[in-house]
């Protein structure tokens, strides 16, 4: 196993760079950036990593998490970066001189509203007052609050997991996400629990009323922000006038689906300033965490909110802004060496 995994590694365009993989999923294509370390091991832990709202898989990497790859270098990962449903929505900008230009704004996500809200129609995930969201163009008919693909994103990540699972020998699998993407990680550990073991939720929380528990046992990171008003952590009404569940509350359910028998709060003020609460001596040894940032908005900590809207030359065929290179993994090790640490 370790030669051939060698000769794979070999052929790789990148070693220590990202592939762009395609494959059809449900007679589309859709694409992937696959990261492999330079270390040799027999087994590898497997994380996928999914980009906000109108992000991308290259920018994820790049800006959203101060360059992930660095953390998997470090640790020995392999990483997957899916890339979200995206097209272009034309409006009018107005220039400096008053005068007006067509622009073509790009627009990306993931489909955790569909499952979620499929049997739930009369739960509203928004006020009136909302601006009616912009229609993906897979979507038909779609409620005014629907404001992602209505693609099967589940079964398409999940297609990514098992085809890495069958190319390399894997150890563990985390899904984790920033944002929609965060939204959209918690639903994949709900779908397939048997697959993944761990889910980090990024400043994603669920439809208020929504949000999801699975049937059997995975870690559970949720992590919001005190000064978030698109995707607030404690109030349920955000500014764009959508409702979400507290994080709480789900870090709760999950503790209490789980069976967790102990509890512990703590506060800390280095890397960051936040409050923890820790649910352990669960199920399957499980763990549920949850995280309020107590002086950070909607980002990944230790990184400003407004990173993550680009794209790297890797995806060139999106027309964005270019990545810089941010290189900040303090948030990264922050919020992963629990899991990971102990693996080198």
């Amino acid at each position: 196993m370790r030669i051939l995994l060698f000769i794979y590694l070999i052929f790789l365009p990148y070693v220590n760079g990202m592939e762009k993989i395609s494959i059809v999923h449900n007679g589309e294509e859709r694409t992937f950036l696959l990261y492999v370390p330079s270390v040799i091991k027999d087994s590898y832990n497997l994380v996928i990593g999914l980009h906000g709202f109108t992000g991308s898989a290259s920018g994820f990497e790049k800006e959203t998490t101060g360059g992930f790859n660095l953390y998997a270098e470090e640790n020995g990962l392999i990483v997957a970066y899916p890339q979200g449903k995206y097209f272009y929505q034309p409006y009018e900008a107005i220039q400096a001189d008053g005068s007006a230009k067509q622009i073509d704004a790009y627009l990306s996500s993931w489909n955790h509203l569909g499952p979620l809200t499929k049997n739930n129609k009369d739960i509203e995930i928004c006020a009136d007052t909302a601006q009616p969201a912009i229609q993906f163009p897979s979507c038909k008919d779609q409620d005014r609050c629907h404001w992602t693909s209505c693609v099967d994103d589940s079964d398409f990540i999940k297609t990514v997991a098992m085809k890495l699972t069958n190319q390399f020998s894997i150890n563990k699998k985390y899904v984790m996400g920033l944002s929609n993407g965060g939204m959209m990680a918690q639903l994949i550990g709900c779908d397939y629990p048997d697959i993944f073991d761990g889910v980090i939720n990024i400043v994603g929380m669920h439809p208020h009323k929504l949000s999801c528990t699975p049937d059997s046992p995975i870690d559970l990171l949720i992590y919001g922000s005190l000064f978030d008003m698109s995707v607030p952590p404690i109030s349920i009404n955000s500014s764009g006038g959508y409702f979400y569940e507290p994080l709480k509350d789900t870090a709760l359910s999950w503790s209490n689906q789980f069976n967790c028998k102990n509890i512990t709060k703590s506060k800390k003020t280095q890397p960051f300033d936040v409050s923890e609460t820790h649910y352990f001596n669960c199920d399957n040894n499980v763990s549920i965490t949850a995280i309020i940032n107590n002086k950070a908005a909607h980002s990944w900590p230790g990184i400003t909110p407004n990173e993550g809207y680009c794209r790297d030359n890797i995806q060139s065929e999106i027309s964005y802004n270019n990545c810089k290179d941010i290189k900040k993994i303090a948030g990264s090790r922050y919020l992963l060496d629990r899991y990971f640490k102990k693996n080198l």
